[in-house]
Protein backbone atom coordinates (compact mmCIF):
# COMPACT_ATOMS: atom_id res chain seq x y z
CA UNK A 1 0.00 0.00 0.00
CA UNK A 2 1.37 3.10 -0.93
CA UNK A 3 1.67 5.67 1.64
CA UNK A 4 0.08 9.09 2.07
CA UNK A 5 1.92 12.57 2.62
CA UNK A 6 1.31 12.38 6.07
CA UNK A 7 2.48 9.18 6.82
CA UNK A 8 5.41 9.98 4.67
CA UNK A 9 5.59 13.59 7.07
CA UNK A 10 5.50 11.28 10.18
CA UNK A 11 8.13 9.08 8.86
CA UNK A 12 10.75 11.40 8.39
CA UNK A 13 10.04 13.62 11.49
CA UNK A 14 11.52 10.13 12.80
CA UNK A 15 14.28 9.24 10.90
CA UNK A 16 15.86 12.51 9.39
CA UNK A 17 15.86 15.36 11.83
CA UNK A 18 17.87 17.46 9.50
CA UNK A 19 15.69 18.62 6.41
CA UNK A 20 12.06 20.46 6.07
CA UNK A 21 9.89 19.04 3.75
CA UNK A 22 8.36 21.68 1.02
CA UNK A 23 7.09 19.18 -1.36
CA UNK A 24 4.58 16.91 -2.02
CA UNK A 25 4.81 13.18 -1.32
CA UNK A 26 4.15 11.00 -4.45
CA UNK A 27 5.81 7.94 -4.20
CA UNK A 28 9.15 6.46 -3.37
CA UNK A 29 11.43 7.10 -6.22
CA UNK A 30 10.02 10.44 -7.07
CA UNK A 31 11.45 13.64 -6.15
CA UNK A 32 10.22 16.26 -3.38
CA UNK A 33 11.49 19.18 -2.55
CA UNK A 34 12.87 19.77 0.82
CA UNK A 35 15.09 22.68 2.67
CA UNK A 36 17.99 22.04 4.80
CA UNK A 37 17.20 23.13 8.71
CA UNK A 38 20.77 24.08 8.88
CA UNK A 39 21.81 26.68 6.14
CA UNK A 40 18.64 27.16 4.47
CA UNK A 41 19.26 25.57 1.42
CA UNK A 42 16.75 24.12 -0.74
CA UNK A 43 17.03 21.46 -3.16
CA UNK A 44 14.74 17.89 -4.73
CA UNK A 45 15.78 14.72 -3.69
CA UNK A 46 14.33 10.91 -3.99
CA UNK A 47 11.33 10.52 -1.52
CA UNK A 48 13.09 7.18 -0.36
CA UNK A 49 16.84 8.62 0.23
CA UNK A 50 15.53 11.24 2.80
CA UNK A 51 14.12 7.92 4.89
CA UNK A 52 17.64 7.13 4.44
CA UNK A 53 18.88 9.76 5.95
CA UNK A 54 19.65 11.62 3.22
CA UNK A 55 21.26 15.30 4.25
CA UNK A 56 21.69 18.64 2.52
CA UNK A 57 24.20 18.22 -0.02
CA UNK A 58 26.13 21.78 0.44
CA UNK A 59 26.30 20.93 4.22
CA UNK A 60 28.32 17.90 3.67
CA UNK A 61 31.62 19.60 3.37
CA UNK A 62 31.39 21.46 6.29
CA UNK A 63 30.52 18.43 8.27
CA UNK A 64 33.60 16.49 7.08
CA UNK A 65 35.84 19.14 7.66
CA UNK A 66 34.22 19.25 11.34
CA UNK A 67 33.97 15.62 11.89
CA UNK A 68 37.85 15.60 10.47
CA UNK A 69 39.21 18.29 12.84
CA UNK A 70 40.17 20.40 9.79
CA UNK A 71 42.13 17.73 8.02
CA UNK A 72 39.22 17.50 4.82
CA UNK A 73 39.94 20.62 3.07
CA UNK A 74 37.69 22.43 0.76
CA UNK A 75 39.12 22.83 -2.97
CA UNK A 76 39.35 26.25 -4.42
CA UNK A 77 37.81 27.33 -7.63
CA UNK A 78 41.27 27.52 -8.86
CA UNK A 79 42.46 24.12 -7.36
CA UNK A 80 39.25 22.56 -8.97
CA UNK A 81 39.99 23.99 -12.30
CA UNK A 82 43.82 22.78 -12.12
CA UNK A 83 42.68 19.25 -11.28
CA UNK A 84 39.96 19.41 -13.78
CA UNK A 85 42.28 20.52 -16.51
CA UNK A 86 45.08 17.54 -15.77
CA UNK A 87 42.64 15.24 -16.32
CA UNK A 88 40.76 16.45 -19.49
CA UNK A 89 41.82 19.92 -20.85
CA UNK A 90 39.80 20.51 -23.59
CA UNK A 91 35.86 21.30 -20.67
CA UNK A 92 35.66 24.80 -19.99
CA UNK A 93 34.26 25.87 -16.73
CA UNK A 94 31.46 27.93 -16.91
CA UNK A 95 30.06 28.36 -13.59
CA UNK A 96 31.99 28.87 -9.76
CA UNK A 97 32.69 25.20 -8.19
CA UNK A 98 31.10 25.11 -4.77
CA UNK A 99 31.93 21.36 -3.77
CA UNK A 100 32.52 17.80 -5.17
CA UNK A 101 28.52 16.98 -5.23
CA UNK A 102 27.52 20.49 -6.79
CA UNK A 103 26.28 20.80 -10.04
CA UNK A 104 28.87 22.85 -12.61
CA UNK A 105 27.94 24.57 -16.36
CA UNK A 106 30.76 23.21 -18.59
CA UNK A 107 31.68 23.57 -21.86
CA UNK A 108 33.25 21.42 -24.53
CA UNK A 109 36.06 22.90 -26.36
CA UNK A 110 36.02 20.23 -29.14
CA UNK A 111 32.22 20.40 -30.54
CA UNK A 112 31.14 23.69 -28.62
CA UNK A 113 28.12 21.55 -26.60
CA UNK A 114 27.55 23.24 -23.37
CA UNK A 115 26.39 20.82 -20.32
CA UNK A 116 25.74 20.10 -16.51
CA UNK A 117 28.09 17.79 -14.28
CA UNK A 118 28.66 17.14 -10.83
CA UNK A 119 31.83 18.29 -10.04
CA UNK A 120 33.25 15.05 -8.48
CA UNK A 121 32.34 13.22 -12.10
CA UNK A 122 34.20 15.76 -14.04
CA UNK A 123 37.00 14.57 -11.93
CA UNK A 124 36.03 11.16 -12.89
CA UNK A 125 36.98 11.42 -16.75
CA UNK A 126 33.15 11.58 -17.49
CA UNK A 127 33.57 14.58 -20.35
CA UNK A 128 31.04 16.18 -22.56
CA UNK A 129 28.18 14.00 -23.31
CA UNK A 130 28.01 14.99 -27.03
CA UNK A 131 31.51 13.56 -27.59
CA UNK A 132 30.42 10.54 -25.83
CA UNK A 133 27.76 9.61 -28.14
CA UNK A 134 29.30 6.90 -30.94
CA UNK A 135 26.55 4.04 -31.31
CA UNK A 136 26.12 2.59 -28.04
CA UNK A 137 25.13 4.63 -25.26
CA UNK A 138 26.66 4.94 -21.83
CA UNK A 139 23.37 3.96 -20.03
CA UNK A 140 23.14 0.53 -22.58
CA UNK A 141 27.24 -0.13 -22.01
CA UNK A 142 26.16 0.40 -18.37
CA UNK A 143 23.71 -2.20 -18.59
CA UNK A 144 24.90 -4.86 -20.36
CA UNK A 145 28.13 -4.78 -18.65
CA UNK A 146 26.22 -5.52 -15.35
CA UNK A 147 25.26 -8.39 -17.46
CA UNK A 148 28.64 -9.49 -18.05
CA UNK A 149 30.03 -8.89 -15.16
CA UNK A 150 27.56 -11.25 -13.56
CA UNK A 151 27.57 -13.66 -16.28
CA UNK A 152 30.09 -13.57 -18.62
CA UNK A 153 31.31 -11.90 -21.54
CA UNK A 154 29.56 -14.86 -24.37
CA UNK A 155 26.06 -15.44 -22.25
CA UNK A 156 25.64 -11.46 -23.37
CA UNK A 157 25.04 -10.84 -26.86
CA UNK A 158 25.32 -6.82 -28.04
CA UNK A 159 24.00 -5.54 -30.95
CA UNK A 160 22.83 -9.03 -32.51
CA UNK A 161 20.75 -9.59 -35.85
CA UNK A 162 20.54 -13.07 -36.04
CA UNK A 163 18.21 -13.97 -32.64
CA UNK A 164 14.68 -12.00 -34.77
CA UNK A 165 16.07 -10.63 -37.72
CA UNK A 166 16.32 -7.33 -36.18
CA UNK A 167 19.04 -5.55 -34.26
CA UNK A 168 18.58 -5.98 -30.22
CA UNK A 169 20.73 -3.89 -28.52
CA UNK A 170 20.84 -6.74 -25.83
CA UNK A 171 20.06 -10.25 -25.82
CA UNK A 172 20.62 -13.13 -23.08
CA UNK A 173 20.00 -15.99 -24.93
CA UNK A 174 19.74 -18.31 -21.90
CA UNK A 175 17.36 -16.38 -19.57
CA UNK A 176 15.88 -15.79 -23.19
CA UNK A 177 15.50 -12.02 -22.19
CA UNK A 178 16.78 -9.03 -24.50
CA UNK A 179 16.63 -5.60 -23.50
CA UNK A 180 16.08 -2.38 -25.80
CA UNK A 181 17.50 1.11 -23.57
CA UNK A 182 16.82 4.39 -25.23
CA UNK A 183 16.33 7.91 -25.33
CA UNK A 184 12.27 8.40 -25.63
CA UNK A 185 12.83 12.05 -27.24
CA UNK A 186 14.12 9.65 -30.00
CA UNK A 187 12.54 6.69 -30.04
CA UNK A 188 8.82 7.82 -30.14
CA UNK A 189 9.21 8.10 -34.02
CA UNK A 190 9.81 4.87 -34.23
CA UNK A 191 7.54 3.06 -32.28
CA UNK A 192 6.23 0.94 -35.07
CA UNK A 193 9.95 -0.36 -35.39
CA UNK A 194 10.30 -0.98 -31.33
CA UNK A 195 6.80 -2.72 -31.42
CA UNK A 196 7.65 -5.05 -34.24
CA UNK A 197 10.98 -5.85 -32.07
CA UNK A 198 8.54 -7.08 -29.68
CA UNK A 199 6.19 -9.43 -31.83
CA UNK A 200 9.19 -10.75 -33.11
CA UNK A 201 10.80 -11.57 -29.78
CA UNK A 202 7.41 -13.17 -28.47
CA UNK A 203 7.17 -15.50 -31.62
CA UNK A 204 10.52 -16.75 -30.46
CA UNK A 205 9.70 -17.40 -26.69
CA UNK A 206 11.91 -14.33 -25.73
CA UNK A 207 10.79 -11.70 -22.88
CA UNK A 208 12.05 -8.05 -24.34
CA UNK A 209 12.35 -5.07 -21.44
CA UNK A 210 11.74 -1.60 -23.07
CA UNK A 211 13.57 1.02 -21.28
CA UNK A 212 13.29 4.57 -22.13
CA UNK A 213 14.76 7.44 -20.03
CA UNK A 214 13.68 11.54 -20.68
CA UNK A 215 9.98 10.44 -20.69
CA UNK A 216 7.80 12.92 -20.19
CA UNK A 217 4.81 12.18 -17.38
CA UNK A 218 2.23 14.01 -19.51
CA UNK A 219 2.66 10.95 -22.12
CA UNK A 220 0.95 7.72 -22.21
CA UNK A 221 3.34 4.52 -22.11
CA UNK A 222 3.15 3.14 -25.28
CA UNK A 223 3.45 -0.58 -24.21
CA UNK A 224 1.51 -2.34 -21.28
CA UNK A 225 3.62 -4.41 -20.20
CA UNK A 226 7.68 -4.61 -19.79
CA UNK A 227 8.37 -1.37 -20.48
CA UNK A 228 10.36 0.78 -17.98
CA UNK A 229 10.45 4.99 -18.23
CA UNK A 230 12.22 7.09 -16.16
CA UNK A 231 12.03 10.96 -16.99
CA UNK A 232 15.59 11.67 -16.15
CA UNK A 233 18.42 11.03 -18.34
CA UNK A 234 20.35 7.52 -17.24
CA UNK A 235 23.20 9.25 -19.08
CA UNK A 236 23.80 11.80 -16.58
CA UNK A 237 26.52 11.86 -13.64
CA UNK A 238 24.22 10.49 -10.86
CA UNK A 239 24.74 6.62 -11.25
CA UNK A 240 22.31 6.08 -8.64
CA UNK A 241 19.29 5.80 -10.74
CA UNK A 242 21.18 3.37 -13.26
CA UNK A 243 22.31 1.30 -10.22
CA UNK A 244 18.74 0.80 -9.43
CA UNK A 245 17.54 -0.01 -12.73
CA UNK A 246 19.68 -2.58 -12.68
CA UNK A 247 18.85 -3.85 -9.47
CA UNK A 248 15.33 -3.77 -11.36
CA UNK A 249 16.44 -5.64 -14.49
CA UNK A 250 18.10 -8.27 -12.37
CA UNK A 251 14.98 -9.19 -10.18
CA UNK A 252 13.24 -9.75 -13.31
CA UNK A 253 15.84 -11.94 -14.38
CA UNK A 254 15.92 -14.08 -10.86
CA UNK A 255 19.69 -12.41 -10.36
CA UNK A 256 20.74 -11.83 -7.46
CA UNK A 257 22.71 -7.78 -7.77
CA UNK A 258 25.21 -8.16 -5.04
CA UNK A 259 28.04 -5.90 -6.37
CA UNK A 260 30.38 -3.96 -4.24
CA UNK A 261 31.61 -0.30 -4.84
CA UNK A 262 34.43 -1.79 -6.42
CA UNK A 263 32.29 -3.57 -9.12
CA UNK A 264 30.12 -0.66 -9.57
CA UNK A 265 33.48 1.50 -10.38
CA UNK A 266 34.46 -0.73 -12.59
CA UNK A 267 31.35 -1.07 -14.47
CA UNK A 268 31.41 2.63 -14.75
CA UNK A 269 34.73 2.88 -16.05
CA UNK A 270 34.19 0.42 -18.69
CA UNK A 271 30.98 1.79 -19.88
CA UNK A 272 32.52 4.69 -20.58
CA UNK A 273 35.27 4.01 -22.27
CA UNK A 274 33.14 2.07 -24.65
CA UNK A 275 30.48 4.67 -25.45
CA UNK A 276 33.60 6.83 -25.70
CA UNK A 277 32.99 8.75 -28.99
CA UNK A 278 35.95 8.35 -31.94
CA UNK A 279 38.23 11.01 -32.44
CA UNK A 280 37.82 12.02 -36.70
CA UNK A 281 41.89 10.83 -36.51
CA UNK A 282 40.17 7.62 -34.97
CA UNK A 283 38.23 7.63 -37.79
CA UNK A 284 40.55 8.08 -40.92
CA UNK A 285 42.60 4.77 -39.17
CA UNK A 286 39.84 2.65 -39.14
CA UNK A 287 38.73 3.88 -42.66
CA UNK A 288 42.51 2.98 -43.96
CA UNK A 289 41.88 -0.43 -43.45
CA UNK A 290 38.48 -0.63 -44.19
CA UNK A 291 38.48 1.13 -47.36
CA UNK A 292 42.04 2.06 -48.15
CA UNK A 293 40.70 3.53 -52.04
CA UNK A 294 38.32 5.50 -50.21
CA UNK A 295 39.65 9.57 -48.76
CA UNK A 296 38.01 10.87 -46.20
CA UNK A 297 37.38 14.69 -47.12
CA UNK A 298 34.82 15.89 -44.49
CA UNK A 299 35.07 16.16 -40.58
CA UNK A 300 33.95 13.38 -38.79
CA UNK A 301 31.67 14.69 -35.71
CA UNK A 302 29.76 10.99 -34.93
CA UNK A 303 28.84 7.71 -36.13
CA UNK A 304 25.46 9.18 -37.41
CA UNK A 305 26.36 12.30 -38.56
CA UNK A 306 27.10 12.11 -42.70
CA UNK A 307 30.40 13.40 -44.01
CA UNK A 308 32.13 13.64 -47.29
CA UNK A 309 34.19 10.76 -48.83
CA UNK A 310 36.12 10.11 -52.30
CA UNK A 311 36.71 7.09 -54.24
CA UNK A 312 39.98 7.04 -55.27
CA UNK A 313 39.44 4.68 -58.05
CA UNK A 314 36.36 6.33 -59.87
CA UNK A 315 36.34 9.70 -58.38
CA UNK A 316 32.94 9.82 -57.25
CA UNK A 317 32.34 11.89 -54.16
CA UNK A 318 29.25 11.07 -52.18
CA UNK A 319 28.38 12.33 -47.92
CA UNK A 320 28.54 8.79 -46.44
CA UNK A 321 27.38 7.76 -42.93
CA UNK A 322 29.93 6.73 -40.86
CA UNK A 323 29.00 3.84 -39.07
CA UNK A 324 27.77 2.11 -42.37
CA UNK A 325 30.66 2.77 -44.22
CA UNK A 326 32.64 1.30 -40.82
CA UNK A 327 29.97 -1.72 -41.43
CA UNK A 328 31.23 -1.98 -45.16
CA UNK A 329 29.75 0.48 -47.15
CA UNK A 330 31.68 1.77 -49.83
CA UNK A 331 31.36 3.55 -53.05
CA UNK A 332 27.84 2.47 -55.09
CA UNK A 333 29.15 3.83 -57.90
CA UNK A 334 31.87 1.09 -58.18
CA UNK A 335 29.76 -1.69 -56.43
CA UNK A 336 26.76 -1.55 -59.43
CA UNK A 337 29.92 -1.95 -61.90
CA UNK A 338 31.59 -5.03 -59.95
CA UNK A 339 27.86 -6.09 -59.38
CA UNK A 340 27.24 -5.64 -63.30
CA UNK A 341 30.04 -7.42 -64.12
CA UNK A 342 29.39 -10.34 -61.77
CA UNK A 343 26.53 -11.19 -63.71
CA UNK A 344 26.99 -9.67 -67.03
CA UNK A 345 27.13 -12.76 -69.44
CA UNK A 346 30.10 -12.94 -72.18
CA UNK A 347 30.77 -13.27 -75.34
CA UNK A 348 30.17 -17.60 -75.63
CA UNK A 349 27.31 -17.18 -74.15
CA UNK A 350 25.37 -14.52 -76.44
CA UNK A 351 27.08 -17.30 -79.31
CA UNK A 352 25.25 -20.20 -77.88
CA UNK A 353 22.05 -18.43 -77.47
CA UNK A 354 21.92 -17.44 -81.21
CA UNK A 355 22.73 -21.01 -81.76
CA UNK A 356 19.56 -22.57 -79.94
CA UNK A 357 17.34 -20.30 -81.50
CA UNK A 358 18.88 -21.12 -84.99
CA UNK A 359 20.10 -17.41 -86.06
CA UNK A 360 21.18 -16.84 -89.41
CA UNK A 361 23.95 -14.76 -87.54
CA UNK A 362 27.51 -15.39 -86.37
CA UNK A 363 29.02 -13.46 -83.55
CA UNK A 364 32.64 -12.14 -84.71
CA UNK A 365 32.81 -9.33 -82.25
CA UNK A 366 33.00 -9.15 -78.27
CA UNK A 367 29.87 -8.62 -76.27
CA UNK A 368 29.75 -6.15 -73.80
CA UNK A 369 26.03 -6.40 -72.59
CA UNK A 370 22.55 -6.77 -73.71
CA UNK A 371 21.61 -3.17 -74.74
CA UNK A 372 25.55 -2.74 -76.61
CA UNK A 373 25.81 -2.76 -80.31
CA UNK A 374 28.00 -5.93 -80.97
CA UNK A 375 30.09 -6.60 -84.55
CA UNK A 376 28.07 -9.68 -86.25
CA UNK A 377 27.94 -11.43 -89.71
CA UNK A 378 25.47 -13.15 -91.63
CA UNK A 379 25.85 -16.20 -92.41
CA UNK A 380 23.86 -16.47 -95.76
CA UNK A 381 25.33 -12.97 -97.31
CA UNK A 382 28.10 -12.41 -95.03
CA UNK A 383 27.09 -8.49 -94.59
CA UNK A 384 29.07 -7.42 -92.09
CA UNK A 385 27.30 -4.88 -89.40
CA UNK A 386 26.74 -3.80 -85.50
CA UNK A 387 23.61 -4.60 -84.25
CA UNK A 388 22.06 -4.40 -80.70
CA UNK A 389 23.03 -7.64 -79.02
CA UNK A 390 19.50 -8.12 -77.57
CA UNK A 391 18.09 -8.01 -81.20
CA UNK A 392 20.02 -10.68 -82.43
CA UNK A 393 18.68 -12.45 -79.44
CA UNK A 394 15.03 -11.45 -80.79
CA UNK A 395 16.06 -13.69 -83.82
CA UNK A 396 16.70 -10.42 -85.86
CA UNK A 397 19.19 -10.04 -88.99
CA UNK A 398 20.56 -7.14 -90.80
CA UNK A 399 18.06 -4.31 -92.91
CA UNK A 400 16.75 -6.07 -96.31
CA UNK A 401 17.60 -9.54 -95.33
CA UNK A 402 14.65 -11.02 -96.33
CA UNK A 403 14.41 -9.49 -99.98
CA UNK A 404 18.08 -10.34 -100.33
CA UNK A 405 18.39 -14.27 -99.19
CA UNK A 406 14.96 -14.52 -100.96
CA UNK A 407 16.72 -13.45 -103.99
CA UNK A 408 19.56 -15.23 -104.09
CA UNK A 409 17.47 -18.30 -103.24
Amino acid sequence: MNKTHEQYIKEISQKNDKVIILGEYTGAHNNIKVKCKRCGYEWEAKAYSLLSGRACPKCRVIRGIENNNGKTKKKTHEEFAKELYNIDNTIEIKSKYINHHEIIKCLCKRCGNEWEAKAYSLLQGHGCPRCAKSGTSFMEQFIRLSFVKKLSESEVLSRDRKTIGMELDIVIPKLQVAFEPGNWQLHKKSLKKDNMKRIKCFEKGIRLITIYDRFSNDEQIPFKEDCIVNENDYNKADRSELKLLISKLFYICELECDFNDDDWNDIEKQAYLLSKAKTHEDFIKEMAVIHPNISVIGKYKNANIRLLVKCKKCGNEWNGVPANMLSGDGCRKCGTKKAHEKVMKNTEWIKNELKKIKSDVEIIGEYKGRHKPIKARCKICGYEWEPIASSLLRGANHKGSKTIHKSND
